[in-house]
């Protein structure tokens, strides 16, 4: 978390406002789940899909 507080403090510092939206799915077991979506994803779009 504190490198969400310091991105926010550093966009605040600049423009004045942050916006921000912060989702997390954590669970045991499950390592570098971020990777294996995109490679679905382009695995996905390769085939054409959309």
């Amino acid at each position: 978390m504190d490198v969400v507080k310091r991105a926010v403090a550093a966009v605040e510092a600049r423009y004045g406002r942050v916006s921000l939206v912060l989702k997390a799915d954590i669970r045991e077991g499950v390592t570098d789940g971020l990777t294996s979506k995109v490679a679905t994803v382009e695995r996905y779009l390769e085939q054409g899909g959309a």
